[in-house]
């Protein structure tokens, strides 16, 4: 007997220890969908010649036992939908000709083996709806793996930065854990990839810009986590993808509006903390670009003449210090300026005397700066030259102005 197939046949009762005296010829068992009780006699690792052990949902509990690990020959073991709890057996990681895994549905704990990675050739692995709580990075390391699922457990920690791309995984779910720290770089070198799922985490900073390079995507979920800063522009180039979701982060900026993000609705975005784009999506539209621009220039009104003014009294005390030669004495130096009758003028009085600057008291712009007209608390009109220090020469010029002063 080559394969013995009884699913979905609602058989009932415990799997007899008998169950190993089976034929040595047999490959492939499947006993799926029925309700079955108990545990999973040891003596099933009898069974040597076995490829394919199907035992997922019936009512089966206990351990899983270290037995299967005898079975070398084995593919595929599908074991979910039970009540299987403890801890996965590291006697697993022997089956190294295991394609496929499947635990999920369970109340699996613990950590998931690191020796995992010895199964070269595992392809599926879904562990979803247990209760792991630790993956290794190890298990970055199968480079067959194409179907990832471990969502729904209490995975912790965060992800190395430094996993190993994967050139064929093509579904990774990864959501509805306790996963923190940031969303690796490298994830956007998981070339395959057509489905990823992070969502109900605890992910924090950006969103890698790298993700633009995942072109084969059509689903992508980064929702209820923390993550912050803007939406990567880089991800308009997803041009397959179907679905994203950023709600309920903490991202800020303006929203793309190319590619894939013309397809979004406000379902996509909502619970943010400063995002901004479109009004369809239920967003403050973003500042204009000429509005920024007007912010950049009143800034640059108000921090240029501080720099101005302060290098202009600084080459003043060196002007004066360089006339009176190195001998002046430091007491010299201190009636000089005790014997100054000029008083000194904030740059506050400046502001006021100009009307900070404004424009209706431009006198004119020479070759390194600006001249305003003001007029002081004390009545006195004067004008005030701002230079342009950015220029060459300025410097230069402020130097010969100088001088023509203290001769006139």
């Amino acid at each position: 007997m080559v394969e013995l197939l009884v699913a979905r046949n609602k058989l009932s009762g415990t799997l007899p220890s008998s169950i190993g005296n089976l034929s040595n010829s047999l490959q492939e068992l499947d006993i799926s969908e029925n309700q079955l009780i108990g545990t999973i006699p040891k003596e099933i690792g009898s069974l040597r010649n076995l490829t394919s052990l199907a035992l997922a949902y019936n009512n089966l509990n206990g351990n899983i036992p270290s037995n299967l690990g005898e079975i070398k020959s084995l593919q595929r073991l599908y074991l979910g939908g039970n009540n299987f709890h403890g801890s996965i057996p590291n006697e697993i990681c022997l089956l190294s000709n295991l394609g496929e895994l499947y635990a999920d549905k369970n109340k699996l704990s613990g950590s998931i083996p690191s020796c995992m990675e010895n199964l070269r050739g595992l392809q599926v692995m879904k562990l979803s709806r247990n209760k792991l709580t630790f993956t290794p990075s190890s298990l970055w390391n199968l480079e067959t793996l194409r179907y990832l699922n471990l969502s729904f457990n209490s995975l912790g920690g965060s992800l190395d930065p430094n996993i190993r791309p994967s050139r064929v995984m093509e579904i990774m779910d990864l959501s509805w854990n306790q996963i923190s720290g940031s969303i690796p770089r490298v994830i956007g070198s998981f070339q395959s990839l057509t489905s990823l799922n992070l969502s109900r985490n605890s992910f924090s900073g950006p969103i890698p810009n790298t993700m633009g390079n995942l072109i084969t995507l059509d689903f992508l979920d980064l929702s209820h986590n923390n993550l912050s800063g803007q939406i990567p522009k880089s991800l308009e180039a997803l041009s397959h993808v179907q679905y994203m979701n950023f709600s309920c982060n903490k991202l800020a900026g303006e929203i793309p509006n190319e590619g894939p993000f013309m397809n979004l609705t406000s379902q996509s975005f909502m619970e943010n903390e400063a995002l901004c784009g479109n009004p369809i999506l239920k967003v403050p539209p973003c500042a204009s670009n000429n509005s920024k621009k007007s912010m950049i220039k009143i800034n640059l009104r108000y921090i240029l003449p501080v720099i101005a003014l302060k290098l202009i009294f600084s080459i003043g005390v060196y002007i004066v210090t360089r006339n009176h030669g190195n001998n002046v004495q430091s007491q010299n130096l201190i009636d000089l300026y005790a014997a100054t009758e000029h008083r000194m003028i904030s740059y506050l009085e400046l502001l006021r005397a100009t009307d900070d600057f404004c424009e209706a008291n431009l006198l004119g712009v020479g070759s390194y700066g600006s001249v305003y007209k003001g007029v002081l608390l004390d009545g006195t009109n004067v004008a005030i030259k701002v230079l342009n220090l950015q220029l060459e020469g300025a410097f230069r010029s402020f130097d010969v102005e100088c001088k023509v002063l203290r001769t006139t």
